[in-house]
């Protein structure tokens, strides 16, 4: 009986068993089944695109060698130009044979400096994040390290960059030395020095000042040590080196001196690099390409990473030219007055599409306006009265471009020189310290980021020009440049118009029973819209771009679906209001950031999908606090998509937002866009590639807008918003001009910044809609502004419509009244009568002078009140 007993617990064990595998089998499908269903709803089902492949120019085919030292040679002769080249310093001389006009790419005189004589100047980096610059006279040219090969149209040059003294501060002098040591060897060695005649008082004294400059005595440890985190200024440097010569200071000396506090003295490998530069004649203008892909480094401990491309090229010396300005793209542009220098402000460099961006996004912006257009330029009438001109052109690797400025004076004695300089470098590498601990950490322990070498053939154009030149005639030429070699259409409004941004739909943070959640709330709806236009019914054309409309608002997902927002209006109300502008004269545009994030839900993950800094992690980007300079934590986290998955979220876009024509596209005009992850570097020139193979995609399913676009965007934008007419004001900037709309005149229409939301009055923009054409513009929104006061959009101010419609229509009455007048959009000059004092002529005939001081200006042809026009037939 007990073994029966045994075998029905057996048996009833084993159904148990089976029961419960049974029971686990389910669960684990139904949990694999959840999660499925789970990704399935949460993956964004954006793919990932190969890297794109730059398509290098290669070195040009060589027809024969030229002999160095063998005088001057003539490489191309064409379209009534003529480019030689002198065998002994590498100048190139270009002369236009109908006026005899020269245009030179060196100085070699007697005040000329090594980087005057120079055609190209390196920087280069080694992996202990150490910079060092070097000239190609010093370091090339003159120990005849070069060589120069004939290449159709033009010439071929290599540059042999070799390092034949060490300019490496380790190398000459201890970081740590006993207090005894740095008396005998250095203090008293400088004074035995002075006895024995060898060395004067003045030149002593120099060398001490030197070191005391450099070193910090440290008592409790019985030495001096450098006080220098990093690689002490150029200037320094040279001396402390020439003071351990003076005084003996050897090797074996330094060696001995660092071992007594455990410091190993390392002498490095020197440093050598191979560039090659060729320059060509091609129509007329002289084009000089620099290929990174074609850089040797003979030491792997170091690595290129800037070049200035002909920084003499067409100086003005303060000894030969009175009168003349550089231009600089800054904001609409700016100019310089020649033999302006000043101290405080020796150099200008600026980076050209706001290049160096990720190396300084933690940081409130210095410049509060961009370089969006790669060209700088200098006129001059020399003492004879003859004018002439250059502008040059980045037409390849802007990317990675900047615009140099150095002004001239004839008085040295507080630094500078003679020359007037404008020129352009690049980067062939970026790169940042990381800070290890954060950005705004008060440890400043940093590690080296970078990107290598860059492959790009970094290429500039000058245009050459004879007679007299303005910036008017650079712009125009400019504009031609565009207009052939982007195949652009030129065509101009007939019809005065208003641009307007409508605030749709925004996330503010509420409140329930003490707990936060974020709440949706439209600012304005699609009938409140309808009824604002139907408000505006005088007005020829209004042009909205509706803000806040899909996914998630203001605030929103990624765009690889088009999801509407109940709170605007439902379905029916979308389509009336679609309607409504499909049937009337005006224009409706719905705003999408394609590469910005802030909704992370739906499956975006930054890690997978963000892009990357130079730290190796998702930036995380948020607005600016102007009281400390630094990111606002309490504001919304944004997001950039990674480069690599712009295009299916654009082809998604495409496919899921057929019924809206219009798109207003708020980030791919002007964002600087790279991905610096170690592991998946996409570099701006790829990036680059990528955003204009999309814009291409959009422009052929839809019109398109764009917020502020780089030059190199127009092409695809039928609006252009928020268009600057001011510069950065730099402390040596002479004036702004509107350099960067006088080349936009007519390849796209552009608007002003906003009239409503700046400190400047109303006057100021029409200004610019009577001297450039430029659309008026506006921001606004149907309800009370005051629930935005105490949220992150707490800069969207003064824009509520039922306050701001009596403006609105006063402005327009009087612009569309002078815009009568005037007749045109089509700009045939602009000229500078005095300073912020400009006249425009326009194809009609009709000619608009405006005063942007805040003064009235009288001459004895006219008188304009302060921020006043006046429109006249030209005479």
């Amino acid at each position: 009986m007990v073994r029966g007993i045994d075998m029905a617990v057996t048996k009833i064990n084993k159904t148990l068993k089976k029961i419960n595998t049974k029971r686990l089998i389910v669960t684990i499908l139904i949990i694999i089944a959840f999660c499925c269903i789970y990704l399935l709803f949460t993956n964004l089902n954006i793919k990932k695109q190969p890297l794109p492949e730059y398509k290098k120019v290669g070195l040009s085919s060589v027809i024969g060698q030229i002999q160095k030292n063998s005088g001057t040679a003539l490489v191309s002769d064409s379209e009534g130009r003529q480019l030689y080249i002198d065998t002994k310093t590498l100048n190139f001389r270009i002369v236009d044979t109908k006026t005899g006009m020269e245009w030179n790419s060196i100085y070699n005189n007697e005040k000329s400096q090594d980087d005057d004589k120079s055609p190209i100047i390196i920087k280069y980096m080694g992996k202990d994040s150490t910079s060092y610059e070097w000239d190609a006279y010093k370091y090339s040219i003159q120990n005849n390290r070069y060589t120069i090969n004939k290449i159709k149209n033009g010439v071929q040059i290599i540059f042999d960059f070799f390092e034949t003294e060490s300019y490496r501060l380790n190398e000459y002098m201890p970081s740590k030395i006993s207090i005894k040591n740095y008396q005998t060897e250095f203090i008293d060695k400088l004074d035995q020095e002075v006895s024995k005649g060898k060395l004067s008082m003045v030149k002593a004294q120099k060398y001490k000042d030197a070191l005391e400059m450099t070193y910090q005595e440290d008592r409790e440890n019985n030495c001096y040590y450098m006080r220098f985190s990093g690689l002490p200024p150029l200037t320094l440097v040279k001396q402390l080196i020439e003071l351990s010569k003076a005084v003996g200071y050897t090797t074996d000396m330094l060696v001995a001196d660092s071992s007594q506090f455990g410091i190993q003295v390392a002498i490095a490998k020197p440093a050598r690099f191979i560039v090659t530069m060729e320059a060509t004649l091609e129509k007329g203008d002289l084009v000089v390409r620099i290929p990174t892909y074609e850089i040797k480094s003979g030491n792997g401990y170091y690595t290129m990473q800037n070049i200035q491309v002909l920084p003499s090229f067409g100086d003005a010396s303060a000894d030969e030219v009175n009168n003349g300005y550089i231009l600089v793209p800054d904001g609409s542009g700016a100019l310089f007055k020649l033999n302006t220098f000043n101290k405080r402000y020796p150099v200008y460099e600026r980076p050209v599409y706001n290049n160096n961006y990720y190396s300084t996004l933690y940081d409130m912006p210095e410049f509060p306006e961009d370089l969006n257009m790669p060209v700088f330029g200098m006129y001059y009438e020399n003492s004879k009265g003859k004018s002439k001109g250059y502008m040059g052109i980045i037409e390849k690797g802007a990317e990675l471009g900047y615009i140099k400025v150095q002004l001239g004076t004839k008085d040295n004695s507080e630094g500078g020189t003679i020359y007037n300089k404008v020129c352009s470098t690049f980067d062939s590498m970026q790169y940042s310290r990381v800070k290890i601990f954060g950005p705004y950490s008060d440890n400043d322990a940093r590690y080296l980021a970078s990107t290598g070498l860059i492959d790009v053939d970094y290429t500039v154009r000058y245009k050459l020009f004879t007679g007299n030149v303005t910036y008017f005639d650079m712009a125009e030429e400019y504009r031609n440049y565009l207009i052939e070699n982007n195949n652009l259409k030129v065509s101009y409004s007939a019809s005065p118009k208003i641009f307007m941004d409508v605030i749709g739909t925004v996330t503010l943070e509420n409140r329930f029973l003490g707990i936060p959640y974020k709440k949706l709330v439209s600012m304005t709806t699609y009938n409140e819209l309808i009824n604002i236009i139907k408000d505006l019914k005088d007005i020829s054309s209004v042009i909205v771009n509706y803000k806040g409309a899909f996914n998630g608002g203001m605030n929103n997902s990624v765009f690889n679906k088009v999801a509407t927002i109940a709170k605007n209006g439902n379905k029916n109300d979308l389509s009336n209001l679609i309607e409504y502008f499909n049937n009337g004269k005006n224009e409706l545009f719905f705003d999408a950031s394609l590469m910005r994030i802030i909704d992370t839900g739906g499956g975006f993950k930054p890690k997978t999908y963000a892009l990357y800094g130079y730290d190796a992690k998702p930036i995380e980007f948020k607005k600016y606090n102007y009281a400390t300079g630094m990111y606002n934590f309490q504001t919304s986290t944004q997001y950039l998509l990674n480069p690599l998955y712009l295009s299916d979220t654009v082809d998604n876009f495409i496919k899921n937002s057929k019924e809206y024509k219009n798109i207003f596209i708020e980030d791919m005009g002007s964002t600087y866009y790279a991905n610096y992850n170690r592991r998946d570097i996409v570099n701006p020139i790829e990036a680059a590639s990528i955003v204009d193979e999309n814009l291409k995609k959009l422009v052929q399913n839809k019109t398109i807008a764009l917020d502020n676009p780089n030059i190199n965007r127009i092409g695809y934008a039928r609006y252009s918003t928020n268009i600057s007419r001011e510069s950065s004001n730099y402390g040596t900037m002479y004036c702004s001009i509107p350099f960067r709309q006088l080349v936009m005149n007519g390849l796209t229409d552009y608007t002003t910044l906003d009239v409503n939301m700046s400190p400047d009055r109303s006057n100021y923009f029409l200004l610019q809609a009577f001297e450039l054409g430029s659309i008026p513009k506006f921001t606004i929104c149907s309800q009370n502004v005051d629930i935005l006061k105490n949220s992150e959009y707490s800069d969207y101010f003064s824009m509520q419509y039922s306050m701001l419609k009596d403006k609105i229509k006063s402005l327009y009455n009087e612009y569309s009244q002078g815009f009568e007048k005037i007749g045109s959009r089509e700009i045939t000059d602009h000229k500078m009568l005095e300073k912020d004092v400009f006249e425009t002529t326009y194809a009609s005939g009709k000619s608009v002078i405006v005063n942007y001081n805040k003064f009235p200006v009288t001459t004895k042809e006219y008188h304009i009140d302060a921020l006043g026009y006046m429109i006249t037939a030209r005479q």
